[in-house]
């Protein structure tokens, strides 16, 4: 945005000789201060400017239609055999540690206060999940798309779910968002800056929870275990902390992040795991020039980064104290257990997601299952613990696959049904001009 400069009053117009000069025209006059004052720009249209500047870097990116895969569907196949292979091998891992109670049993001593709050805690995040979009699309569109929010929050659950390493969500995302008539550069900047913050808060709180938590898994006593959770979950934090860490380094130290990633792309290059060596450093200048751009479209509104950070930060904490609700609901913990309980549920379930970040599966699933319950051991009854931990992965994962699918079917036929109403409409107009 072009900021124009006020027109200057002519404080020295020419005048007809012996004119007298007005005392109250003299003092209506603007001095060389307050003309220099009028000229400056209010802070927050600098501000408004620099979002503007920051939000052309996402401009001129072509956005694509996902390609179908041929054989696509083996994907959901993938993902339904390793869902059945986890919850199958979830339920032999409890069997082992003792006699499991049936269905029927686990509900009939359920906790129904719990329940009502372990719904609310779920409610809370998805709610969470889809004001982050709408905090983010307010500050870049100057918009309030409330129903445009929660789709792509949901669409972006459900694609990260079926797809390996959770990469499927955000170019489908950005791709629904551009179908829906925003711009290349505001549905790319949309999502990447909900993703940028996400990925801090989510890093920071899990290292919070893994540092302050370091003897928790010893509870399993099982050593080989825990070392195997253990050794994982921190190899897992590594990698999940490698973007945000460069990012950083980026902004403090930009030449010696600069020499860090060209070092490692080298090495990577000589190894044969990354095959064009220019290309990948492009593309990790991109990323850190796209956070650094998406930081300044949300700092020109303060209040609206500071929620976008609550949101965030709520969301992920509530995510990992969910289980614990779950567990209560379903007297898998001691009596009487506590807040104290409460974050050794929130470590082991942070141990839990951390170890099996690397594996291939769509949304880890399988491996998941099985390390959590292995996990959750630690501080809860083996005999409900597998419906306690089939119930949780139910609210936090399966039921964004049945959404997502649930909404690809309603655009489907949403679409069918506008292609019809068009057609009719076409074919009455040309009927109506032939009567004519």
């Amino acid at each position: 945005m072009e900021v124009k400069d006020e027109e200057k009053p002519n404080s020295e117009e020419e005048r007809v000789p012996g004119e007298e000069i007005n005392a109250e025209e003299i003092m209506e006059t603007p001095s060389e201060e307050q003309t220099a004052e009028a000229e400056t720009p209010a802070k927050s249209d600098l501000k408004k400017a620099s979002a503007e500047e920051a939000l052309k870097n996402f401009e001129g990116r072509t956005i694509e239609a996902p390609k179908k895969k041929k054989f696509g569907w083996l994907g959901y196949a993938f993902l339904l055999v390793a869902i059945g292979l986890g919850i199958y091998l979830m339920f032999n891992i409890v069997n082992d540690m003792g006699e499991a109670k049936t269905l029927g049993e686990v509900l009939a001593g359920a906790d129904w206060v719990f329940a009502v709050m372990a719904l609310a805690v779920l409610l809370t995040i998805i709610v969470c999940e889809c004001m982050k979009y709408v905090i983010v699309m307010r500050t870049t569109t100057g918009r309030f798309n409330l129903r445009a929010s929660i789709k792509v929050a949901f669409l972006g659950k459900f694609y990260d779910n079926v797809t390996p390493f959770a990469a499927g969500g955000q170019p489908m995302q950005i791709y629904y968002l551009h179908k829906k008539g925003y711009s290349g550069g505001i549905s790319s900047a949309v999502i990447l800056i909900r993703y940028f913050a996400q990925m801090f808060c989510w890093t920071i709180v899990s290292l919070l929870l893994m540092a302050c938590n370091t003897t928790v898994l010893q509870r399993l006593g099982d050593s080989a275990w825990e070392t195997v959770i253990m050794v994982s979950a921190w190899f897992g934090l590594v990698v999940n902390m490698l973007l945000p860490l460069m990012i950083v380094l980026f902004a403090i130290l930009p030449k010696f992040a600069h020499a860090l990633v060209n070092f490692v792309i080298t090495v990577g290059y000589k190894i044969k795991i990354v095959k064009d060596k220019e290309k990948a450093m492009e593309n990790a200048q991109k990323v850190v020039s796209d956070f650094r751009a998406g930081f300044r479209i949300m700092a020109h509104k303060p209040l609206n980064l500071l929620l976008l950070i609550v949101f965030n930060l709520i969301e992920v904490l509530f995510s990992f104290a969910f289980p614990y609700f779950v567990l209560r609901t379903f007297s898998a913990l001691p009596e009487g257990s506590g807040f104290a309980v409460m974050i050794s549920v929130m470590a082991l379930n942070v141990y839990s997601a951390q170890s099996v970040t690397v594996i291939p599966t769509p949304g880890n699933s399988g491996a998941m299952e099985v390390v959590v319950t292995k996990a959750f051991a630690a501080v809860a009854s083996a005999a409900v613990l597998s419906w306690s931990v089939l119930v949780w992965r139910f609210a936090v994962y399966y039921i964004y696959i049945i959404i997502g699918i649930g909404l690809t079917v309603f655009e489907f036929i949403r679409k069918i049904v506008r292609a019809n109403r068009k057609k009719k409409a076409e074919l009455l107009n040309s009927t109506t001009t032939e009567d004519k």
